[in-house]
């Protein structure tokens, strides 16, 4: 068996899987419908009697059913039948297009509704929207979505909260060896659980969409030092930087323009350590890069323009286009981005709107070292997967 050949062998058992899951809530729906969890001695609750017959936890067992009751319906109070919340997302669990965490980030977002908003005119529109998308993008895809859809349908929301940070004594080292860093130091008790909360937030595992068609590996501690990585790199966005002139941080290095433009060997960072020209390659996406000649001792004979930085008001159009990482699986904030040139600016790719799209770290390292392709089209970021994640799971019957 080829890889091609396993690859779509994986995907067909993730449709099935996820089609006997649905069809199991279904199950569970109709039994909590004919009465069974109290024909069986289980008190009337449906959570219970799965919690009992499946061995799982109490948790899980209220989840399930929660899920079994806002796709597929249940009975009132009064034994009416009550329509379910989700048909539309119903249908595409059934199918085996989306999964369990595509149905919990709708269900919540229902949840967290009005009741006067659930049976109004727009939910089943906007429902039907969401489940429609959710066969298309991971669940973090659902992120954008459900934000623009909760200002609409509740544009008043939740008042947010307001609390002063406190500022007790609090030491970081930081260290290098040979290429890489490493940190240590101690923070206050509150620091610490906000940081916890911070990188447990932007550090959870990708699911397999948003990973490029394959399952996260990452241990927690890889997880957050990539979410640490968000952080800096919001940290470093110019707007938050004092006396920052509207430019990004200044990094210095040294290779040849060739190596820039083919991205193969090294170049030479300001302390002396040296890195790839491919991750410079990556870097020099949003940075501006300074042409300096240099004498054989080294000095500073002649040093150019900056001449391909995204500009601050060029940003801007950038984000009121894409609205954060452009990327169908992606919910990251544009402070969380980086500027990418489509055709990278060595092999002649301007500076302009229409040759740039706003990235996070993730998927700016996938659109570089990966088969995804994007390109603007209407004015609009469209991203092109690799042809093994094309292949939708085929409806039965």
């Amino acid at each position: 068996m080829s890889s091609r050949e396993r690859l779509d062998r994986f995907i067909e058992q993730a449709a099935v899987m996820r089609r006997a899951e649905a069809e199991m809530l279904l199950q569970l729906a109709e039994l909590d419908k004919e009465g069974a969890p109290v024909e069986f001695g289980y008190c009337g609750s449906a959570a219970t009697l799965a919690q009992d017959v499946l061995r799982i936890s109490r948790a899980e067992a209220r989840r399930m059913a929660e899920r079994a009751r806002v796709l597929f319906g249940a009975l009132g109070i009064s034994g009416e039948p009550l329509s379910p919340d989700l048909p539309n997302t119903a249908e595409a669990y059934s199918r085996g297009e989306v999964g369990v965490e595509h149905v919990d980030r709708i269900r919540q977002f229902a949840a967290e509704l009005p009741d006067e908003v659930l049976i109004g005119d727009a939910w089943p529109i906007a429902e039907n929207a969401l489940a429609e998308i959710a066969g298309e993008v991971g669940p973090r895809g659902l992120v954008r979505p459900i934000r623009e859809l909760r200002a609409r349908l509740d544009p008043d929301g939740q008042e947010p909260s307001d609390r002063d940070p406190v500022r007790p004594d609090r030491e970081i080292w930081l260290r290098q060896y040979a290429n890489q860093w490493e940190i240590h130091g101690r923070l206050d008790y509150e620091t610490g659980l906000k940081l916890r909360s911070v990188l447990d937030a932007l550090g959870k595992p990708r699911s397999s969409e948003a990973n490029g068609g394959t399952p996260d590996t990452r241990t927690p501690a890889e997880r957050h030092a990539d979410a640490l990585t968000d952080v800096i790199q919001l940290a470093a966005n110019p707007e938050n930087l004092p006396e920052s002139g509207g430019e990004p941080f200044t990094i210095m290095v040294t290779m040849s323009e060739q190596a820039l433009r083919d991205g193969i060997g090294t170049a030479t960072t300001m302390d002396g350590s040296t890195i790839p020209a491919t991750q410079l390659r990556r870097i020099a996406c949003d940075a501006g890069i300074i042409p300096t000649v240099l004498g054989s001792d080294g000095e500073v004979l002649d040093m150019g323009c900056r001449d391909r930085t995204a500009s601050p008001k060029l940003r801007r159009r950038l984000i009121a286009r894409d609205k954060g990482c452009a990327h169908p699986d992606c919910d990251k904030p544009p402070a969380l981005t980086q500027a990418h040139h489509i055709q990278h600016h060595t092999n002649g790719g301007l500076t302009v709107e229409d040759n740039m799209v706003l990235l996070c770290a993730h998927h700016h390292r996938m659109i570089h070292h990966t088969e995804w392709q994007v390109r603007i089209t209407n004015g609009r970021a469209e991203f092109t997967p690799p042809e093994y994640r094309q292949k939708r799971p085929i409806p039965v019957g």
